[in-house]
């Protein structure tokens, strides 16, 4: 790549785009605890009380709206439903905290003869162009569930996916759709744009956080280690000249050391470096790399972008169950503005959004 014209090439599109070393989060109103604990859409909090809410990607349009793409399924399926009964919904706000208002659904759970025929998941959006990619996860169940007798539906039962539920682990894929609107509609690419080669990794592709720059498309996702018997997860970085792909990725992980989720890709135009930040697994922190060019990453100073918590304005602060999933919208000046993220705990599911402090 050549890294003196990058900042004013790149589009910053990526699952979670995250801010230069300095950044941090600033204290959200005490308002959104409460909306999130009785499961109420409001600024700050992207919840429902009918659907578990997860994993938000945001960005703005042309229409001056800022959109946003997240998980949901149906509490009626319990928590666990998010493999099997999860759609891509779209929402729209006038700024950046909210409220997001549901508008459509724009990927459904249910795909009659596609690959991805049940269940979509953890989307992330790239905006290229006048096109956007909404890349998101599903399960490549064809050939499996056809052979269960009894079964003749276009998709399995609810009895057979809990049943082979680590068997519909190991099929999960990651698919791409594009549209020119962001409501849609959107037209799904017919094959995985990434699964399993079982050179680099193994059983699953999940997680891609994309962004388009210089021509290129540039993707880190999670699969699981070649090097380890039992699942491990780790995630590698690979470019492609097209959203849907092929890509070529690396064989060193950008980080092994323990296990590690949902990173995000973000090209800062204030220190030309692409940044990462992902979930650190069984531990109390999100952590932050930085690369020159993409492919070789290397530790931030500090490693620890934040803690898993949020500071409140009454001065308390808020300690959810999970906090994962993290998206930062970018502001004019390409630097990380907002940071998005899923959190579960009292109350359920939800995507809180939180402004950043600069240097």
């Amino acid at each position: 790549m050549k890294r003196n014209i990058l900042s004013l090439l790149c589009l910053f599109c990526c699952g979670a785009s995250l801010a230069f070393a300095g950044s941090a989060p600033k204290p959200i109103p005490a308002s959104a605890k409460t909306a999130f604990h009785a499961q109420e859409l409001a600024p700050h909090v992207v919840a429902d009380a009918d659907y578990y809410c997860w994993g938000l990607t945001a960005f703005r349009w042309k229409d001056g709206k800022v959109h946003a793409y997240y998980s949901r399924w149906p509490k009626k399926s319990t928590f666990a439903g998010w493999m099997t009964h999860c759609e891509i919904a779209h929402a729209v706000a006038d700024s950046p905290e909210g409220p997001f208002e549901f508008q459509n659904v724009v990927i459904a759970s249910r795909h009659a003869g596609g690959w991805d025929a049940v269940s979509a998941h953890n989307p992330a959006v790239c905006v290229a162009g006048d096109k956007i990619h909404l890349y998101y996860i599903s399960n490549d169940l064809r050939g499996e569930f056809e052979k269960s007798p009894g079964e003749n539906s276009p998709y399995p039962s609810d009895a057979w996916l809990k049943k082979n539920r680590n068997l519909v682990r190991n099929r999960q894929c990651i698919g791409v759709a594009t549209a020119t609107s962001p409501e849609g509609p959107f037209s799904r690419h017919p094959a995985p744009v990434v699964k399993p080669d079982n050179r680099l990794f193994k059983n699953i592709a999940v997680n891609p956080a994309v962004a388009f720059c210089e021509g290129k498309y540039l993707m880190i996702f999670k699969g699981d280690s070649m090097k380890h018997k039992k699942w491990f997860r780790i995630q590698l970085v690979g470019q492609s000249d097209r959203a849907e792909g092929p890509f070529a990725f690396q064989e060193t992980p950008i980080y092994e050391r323990t296990q590690t989720e949902d990173a995000c890709l973000w090209f800062d135009r204030g220190d030309n470096q692409f940044h990462t930040v992902f979930h650190v697994m069984g531990q109390p922190n999100l952590a932050h790399m930085t690369s020159k060019d993409g492919i070789q990453w290397h530790e931030a100073k500090p490693f620890v972008f934040m803690k898993k918590q949020f500071a409140l304005s009454d001065d308390t602060v808020w300690k959810p169950r999970r906090v994962e999933r993290p998206f930062v919208l970018t502001g004019a000046d390409g630097r990380a503005a907002w940071i998005y993220l899923a959190i579960q705990g009292e109350g359920g599911t939800g995507n809180i959004a939180v402004p950043l402090a600069g240097d």
